[in-house]
Protein backbone atom coordinates (compact mmCIF):
# COMPACT_ATOMS: atom_id res chain seq x y z
CA UNK A 1 0.00 0.00 0.00
CA UNK A 2 2.52 2.63 -1.05
CA UNK A 3 -0.13 5.44 -0.69
CA UNK A 4 0.02 4.77 3.05
CA UNK A 5 3.42 5.24 3.28
CA UNK A 6 3.32 8.42 0.96
CA UNK A 7 0.60 9.42 3.54
CA UNK A 8 2.80 8.43 6.70
CA UNK A 9 5.95 10.07 5.56
CA UNK A 10 3.51 14.08 4.97
CA UNK A 11 1.69 13.09 8.16
CA UNK A 12 4.90 12.87 9.57
CA UNK A 13 6.98 15.96 8.26
CA UNK A 14 3.83 18.07 8.31
CA UNK A 15 4.33 22.16 9.45
CA UNK A 16 2.35 23.39 11.76
CA UNK A 17 -0.92 24.56 11.90
CA UNK A 18 -1.36 21.72 8.59
CA UNK A 19 -4.33 20.07 8.38
CA UNK A 20 -5.23 17.18 6.96
CA UNK A 21 -6.71 18.22 4.39
CA UNK A 22 -3.68 20.13 3.25
CA UNK A 23 -1.28 16.75 3.94
CA UNK A 24 -3.65 14.62 2.05
CA UNK A 25 -2.98 16.76 -0.90
CA UNK A 26 0.54 16.68 -0.78
CA UNK A 27 0.52 12.58 -0.11
CA UNK A 28 -1.38 12.55 -3.19
CA UNK A 29 1.21 14.35 -4.90
CA UNK A 30 4.54 12.65 -3.69
CA UNK A 31 2.32 9.46 -4.85
CA UNK A 32 1.45 10.72 -8.09
CA UNK A 33 5.50 11.93 -8.77
CA UNK A 34 6.56 8.78 -7.53
CA UNK A 35 4.46 6.61 -9.76
CA UNK A 36 4.86 7.96 -13.16
CA UNK A 37 2.36 10.72 -13.15
CA UNK A 38 0.14 8.12 -11.90
CA UNK A 39 -2.59 9.55 -9.43
CA UNK A 40 -4.06 7.83 -6.56
CA UNK A 41 -7.83 6.65 -7.29
CA UNK A 42 -8.97 4.74 -4.39
CA UNK A 43 -8.69 7.26 -1.37
CA UNK A 44 -12.54 5.91 -0.56
CA UNK A 45 -10.98 2.48 0.36
CA UNK A 46 -7.99 3.78 1.86
CA UNK A 47 -9.45 5.89 4.39
CA UNK A 48 -11.71 2.52 5.52
CA UNK A 49 -8.72 0.16 5.91
CA UNK A 50 -5.78 2.51 7.18
CA UNK A 51 -6.46 2.27 10.42
CA UNK A 52 -6.31 -1.69 10.61
CA UNK A 53 -3.54 -3.05 12.27
CA UNK A 54 -2.75 -4.72 9.03
CA UNK A 55 -1.65 -1.63 7.69
CA UNK A 56 0.75 -0.67 10.54
CA UNK A 57 2.38 -3.47 11.01
CA UNK A 58 3.72 -3.77 7.22
CA UNK A 59 4.10 -0.30 6.36
CA UNK A 60 5.73 1.31 9.92
CA UNK A 61 7.06 4.88 9.63
CA UNK A 62 9.24 5.89 12.37
CA UNK A 63 12.57 7.33 12.88
CA UNK A 64 15.09 4.63 11.86
CA UNK A 65 14.18 4.04 8.01
CA UNK A 66 16.35 4.65 5.71
CA UNK A 67 17.49 8.96 5.39
CA UNK A 68 15.75 10.61 2.72
CA UNK A 69 16.70 13.10 0.01
CA UNK A 70 14.02 15.66 -1.10
CA UNK A 71 13.34 15.54 -5.12
CA UNK A 72 11.31 18.41 -5.69
CA UNK A 73 8.81 21.01 -3.69
CA UNK A 74 5.92 18.47 -4.21
CA UNK A 75 8.01 16.79 -1.01
CA UNK A 76 8.98 13.58 -3.09
CA UNK A 77 11.64 11.33 -1.30
CA UNK A 78 13.78 9.22 -2.60
CA UNK A 79 15.72 6.36 -0.11
CA UNK A 80 19.46 5.92 0.58
CA UNK A 81 20.43 3.30 2.46
CA UNK A 82 24.24 2.92 3.87
CA UNK A 83 26.61 0.57 3.49
CA UNK A 84 26.65 -1.10 6.55
CA UNK A 85 22.85 -1.98 7.06
CA UNK A 86 23.01 -3.16 3.57
CA UNK A 87 25.65 -5.32 4.82
CA UNK A 88 24.24 -6.59 8.09
CA UNK A 89 20.53 -7.56 5.71
CA UNK A 90 22.48 -9.34 3.65
CA UNK A 91 24.20 -11.46 6.25
CA UNK A 92 20.90 -11.43 8.38
CA UNK A 93 18.86 -13.00 4.87
CA UNK A 94 21.93 -15.50 4.73
CA UNK A 95 21.37 -16.62 8.25
CA UNK A 96 19.21 -20.08 8.27
CA UNK A 97 15.98 -19.88 10.54
CA UNK A 98 15.03 -22.52 13.34
CA UNK A 99 12.39 -24.78 13.26
CA UNK A 100 10.33 -23.47 16.10
CA UNK A 101 11.38 -19.75 13.99
CA UNK A 102 10.19 -21.49 10.84
CA UNK A 103 6.41 -22.20 12.21
CA UNK A 104 5.93 -19.40 14.06
CA UNK A 105 6.51 -17.79 10.59
CA UNK A 106 4.14 -19.65 9.05
CA UNK A 107 1.58 -19.19 11.49
CA UNK A 108 1.62 -15.39 11.54
CA UNK A 109 1.39 -15.31 7.43
CA UNK A 110 -2.13 -17.65 8.09
CA UNK A 111 -3.00 -15.42 10.24
CA UNK A 112 -2.44 -12.56 8.10
CA UNK A 113 -4.32 -14.35 5.13
CA UNK A 114 -7.27 -14.20 7.07
CA UNK A 115 -7.31 -11.04 8.42
CA UNK A 116 -6.78 -9.82 4.87
CA UNK A 117 -9.80 -11.54 4.16
CA UNK A 118 -11.68 -9.95 6.90
CA UNK A 119 -11.07 -6.71 6.12
CA UNK A 120 -11.67 -7.45 2.53
CA UNK A 121 -15.27 -8.59 4.11
CA UNK A 122 -15.43 -5.18 6.33
CA UNK A 123 -14.57 -3.16 3.61
CA UNK A 124 -17.36 -4.33 1.32
CA UNK A 125 -20.07 -4.58 4.01
CA UNK A 126 -18.80 -0.92 4.81
CA UNK A 127 -19.20 0.06 0.85
CA UNK A 128 -23.06 -1.71 0.98
CA UNK A 129 -24.13 -0.17 3.69
CA UNK A 130 -23.30 3.10 2.40
CA UNK A 131 -25.02 2.26 -0.60
CA UNK A 132 -28.38 1.00 0.92
CA UNK A 133 -28.06 4.40 3.08
CA UNK A 134 -28.17 6.54 -0.04
CA UNK A 135 -31.03 4.37 -1.71
CA UNK A 136 -33.11 5.17 1.44
CA UNK A 137 -32.09 8.68 1.34
CA UNK A 138 -33.34 8.90 -2.43
CA UNK A 139 -36.42 6.86 -1.72
CA UNK A 140 -37.24 9.38 1.24
CA UNK A 141 -36.79 12.59 -0.92
CA UNK A 142 -38.83 11.05 -4.09
CA UNK A 143 -41.95 10.19 -1.25
CA UNK A 144 -41.34 13.81 0.14
CA UNK A 145 -41.59 15.02 -3.59
CA UNK A 146 -44.95 13.08 -4.39
CA UNK A 147 -46.24 14.17 -1.33
CA UNK A 148 -45.88 18.07 -1.74
CA UNK A 149 -47.24 17.78 -5.39
CA UNK A 150 -49.79 16.01 -3.96
CA UNK A 151 -50.60 19.01 -1.65
CA UNK A 152 -50.38 21.36 -3.87
CA UNK A 153 -52.65 20.28 -6.81
CA UNK A 154 -55.16 19.29 -3.57
CA UNK A 155 -54.89 23.10 -2.73
CA UNK A 156 -55.13 24.13 -6.34
CA UNK A 157 -58.44 22.34 -7.10
CA UNK A 158 -60.36 23.61 -3.19
CA UNK A 159 -59.46 27.18 -4.68
CA UNK A 160 -61.38 26.31 -8.15
CA UNK A 161 -63.99 25.07 -5.97
CA UNK A 162 -64.36 27.93 -4.00
CA UNK A 163 -63.74 30.56 -6.82
CA UNK A 164 -66.87 28.43 -8.82
CA UNK A 165 -69.35 28.35 -5.35
CA UNK A 166 -68.87 32.23 -5.00
CA UNK A 167 -69.66 32.71 -8.80
CA UNK A 168 -72.63 30.30 -8.34
CA UNK A 169 -73.58 32.13 -5.33
CA UNK A 170 -73.83 35.64 -7.29
CA UNK A 171 -75.51 33.75 -10.28
CA UNK A 172 -78.35 33.18 -7.89
CA UNK A 173 -78.83 36.18 -6.29
CA UNK A 174 -78.92 38.16 -9.59
CA UNK A 175 -81.87 35.34 -10.91
CA UNK A 176 -83.57 35.98 -7.74
CA UNK A 177 -83.58 40.31 -8.64
CA UNK A 178 -87.13 41.57 -9.85
CA UNK A 179 -86.49 43.06 -13.25
CA UNK A 180 -89.43 44.37 -13.65
CA UNK A 181 -88.98 47.47 -12.57
CA UNK A 182 -85.55 47.82 -14.56
CA UNK A 183 -85.74 49.92 -17.30
CA UNK A 184 -83.90 48.91 -20.66
CA UNK A 185 -81.03 49.58 -19.95
CA UNK A 186 -80.91 48.07 -16.66
CA UNK A 187 -82.44 45.12 -17.60
CA UNK A 188 -79.86 44.91 -20.33
CA UNK A 189 -76.64 45.21 -18.04
CA UNK A 190 -78.56 42.69 -15.67
CA UNK A 191 -79.05 39.96 -19.26
CA UNK A 192 -75.20 40.45 -19.85
CA UNK A 193 -73.86 39.63 -16.30
CA UNK A 194 -76.71 36.58 -16.08
CA UNK A 195 -74.89 35.10 -19.44
CA UNK A 196 -71.33 35.75 -17.91
CA UNK A 197 -71.99 33.54 -15.32
CA UNK A 198 -73.55 31.57 -17.14
CA UNK A 199 -70.92 30.81 -19.65
CA UNK A 200 -68.62 30.42 -16.81
CA UNK A 201 -70.54 27.86 -14.43
CA UNK A 202 -72.60 25.68 -16.93
CA UNK A 203 -69.94 25.10 -19.76
CA UNK A 204 -70.98 21.88 -21.95
CA UNK A 205 -68.93 19.80 -19.97
CA UNK A 206 -71.89 20.29 -17.01
CA UNK A 207 -74.71 20.01 -19.20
Amino acid sequence: MRFNQCWNRMKNAHGSGESDDQIMERAHAVFKSENSEKPFLFEYWWRVVKDQLKWGRIYPFNGAENKRTKLNASGAYTSSSNQDSDEASAAASRRPIGQNQAKALRKGKGKASGSEGNLSNDAVNSFNEFLQRKSEAIQKMAEATSEHAKAIAEQTAAHKAKLKADKLNKYLKLMAIDTTIFNDEQKARHERALNHFTSELFTEDDS
